[in-house]
């Protein structure tokens, strides 16, 4: 999630036809648990579902601002994030104290009883959005990497930690932290990651996103805001998970004299490095550069990344790269553009939505398909809520898609000329836990942030921002 200038409108209504009320202690679907934070006096709770049904749900103490989920072994892992309006100094609008904030990590061996039984503490005034968990393929172990960013005052204070923060969690119930590796100063620190082994070289590396890391600051000794002039794309080396160490950096000012394009729409950035996909093998990875597109970059040596070329949008195109995931065998790149901005003068109507690209050719790929649920379009008139894609997960053909105020979105890219989607299930908008004073940009509409899921029991799992974790089976 990128933070906006602006505040997000009021709580969501009916966000979509066939929204049904729930009274207290009714069940979602076939639920098997119920709805444990329904209030029976709400007239809010509502939400929608079409061929999938809520097995179970957590609403993590009613903490609010979830951040993304991952599932490993059947665990899940489920972030929290927090931010401090830096670009106007040290003001704080939101930061979880710690007993609120911290990767939840919840027992879900039964789906429909999902349980709490430890966290993966971030450190004070910081922000834990992205997780990702993993056999170590050397020790065995299973091993946590997190993302940290500052979230407690400006991003100056030398006093916060940035960087990656790795943890033992081979017992989930008693994770254990192994090592940190910060970023450096004057960066928010690291955004988003993923984890790839090298087979070839029996090496695992993390393939990280420190956004920013090249915007113009006088204050600093390289002139851009990391002290020391990196890039924002960076590859560290965890194949000892306890001894961490970036391997090289990447970014447009350092690599290529200058962003590619030029900025688009309603938040105009050429040199926003938002998230990295790597290909299955670890020797290539597609930078998320926002309006730069999505940037491929050669890895075989990963000392020397080695830019291969990108996508480009149209010319009234939002923009707004911000995640993806790479079809192997097909050689498409599905790729979602994080836009929260309904009409922008002289863009294309609506939100953020799917583009899908025939990646054939490294140097000319040719965007082939696209997708846009109905409140995305801009075509109709939508109640309050976000209704941008966020993050698209691929399962063989089907696309399983975190989409904000729209829920959680199930794609069939069979056809990638032609996706269409086949279910979809919306949580209900609830009460946003977190105090009016300090809400920012969070109200109560629906906010389902990230996605996973566990292919061995076919279970999709949705972090929302307000009302928790959610576990999802799809009917047909």
């Amino acid at each position: 999630m990128r933070i906006r200038g602006m505040a997000a409108t009021a709580a969501a209504g009916a966000a979509l036809a066939a929204i049904v009320a729930w009274p207290a202690g009714a069940h979602v679907g076939q639920q098997t648990g119920t709805v444990e934070w329904v209030d029976p006096e709400s007239k809010e709770a509502q939400g929608a579902a079409l061929n999938m049904v809520a097995v179970g749900s957590n609403s993590i103490g009613g903490r609010g601002f979830n951040a993304d989920v991952w599932v490993h072994e059947q665990y899940a892992y489920v972030g929290s994030w927090g931010f401090s309006d830096y670009a106007s100094g040290s003001k704080q609008r939101f930061c979880p104290s710690p007993d609120k904030a911290g990767v939840a990590v919840l027992d879900t061996r039964d789906p429909s009883k999902p349980r709490v039984v430890s966290k993966l503490q971030n450190p004070p005034g910081t922000s834990v959005e992205d997780v990702v968990v993993y056999t170590d393929p050397r020790s065995g172990r299973d091993i946590a990497v997190a993302g940290i960013q500052v979230c407690g005052g400006s991003r100056y204070d030398t006093g916060f930690f940035r960087g990656l923060q790795v943890f033992d969690v081979s017992t989930p119930a008693a994770p254990q932290q192994i090592a940190l590796l910060s970023t450096g100063c004057c960066t928010r620190g690291l955004h988003e990651l993923e984890v790839q082994h090298r087979s070839d070289l029996n090496r695992s590396f993390v393939f990280a996103s420190v956004p920013t890391s090249e915007v113009a600051d006088a204050a600093s000794p390289s002139g851009r805001r990391d002290q020391q002039g990196k890039g924002d794309f960076r590859l560290i080396d965890v194949t000892n998970p306890a001894m961490p160490f970036e391997v090289s950096n990447w970014g447009v000012h350092r690599n290529l004299g200058g962003p590619p394009a030029a900025g688009l729409g309603c938040d105009p950035d050429p040199e926003y490095g938002h998230s990295v996909e790597p290909r299955a093998d670890g020797k290539m990875a597609w930078v998320a550069y926002w309006d730069s597109g999505f940037i491929a970059l050669d890895l075989t040596d990963p000392a020397n990344p080695v830019y291969k070329g990108r996508t480009s949008y149209p010319s009234d195109a939002d923009g707004d790269g911000h995640s993806s995931n790479y079809d192997e065998g097909r050689k498409l790149l599905f790729a979602a553009d994080e836009d929260f901005c309904k009409t922008s003068g002289g863009t294309e109507k609506g939100f953020g939505y799917l583009r899908v690209y025939d990646y054939s050719s490294l140097r000319s790929p040719v965007q082939i398909g696209g997708y846009k649920t109905p409140n995305s379009s801009g075509s109709k008139d939508v109640n309050a809520g976000d209704y941008t894609i966020h993050n698209p997960l691929l399962s063989g053909t089907d696309l399983y898609v975190s989409w904000y105020t729209d829920g959680i979105r199930v794609l069939d890219a069979k056809d990638p000329r032609n996706v269409r989607e086949v279910a979809y299930f919306v949580p209900p908008s609830v009460n946003n836990p977190i105090q009016p004073s300090q809400r920012g940009t969070l109200t109560n509409a629906t906010q389902v942030w990230g996605v996973a899921y566990d292919e061995a029991r076919k279970l999709v799992y949705a972090s929302d921002m307000n009302s928790g974790l959610w576990i999802l089976k799809r009917t047909k």
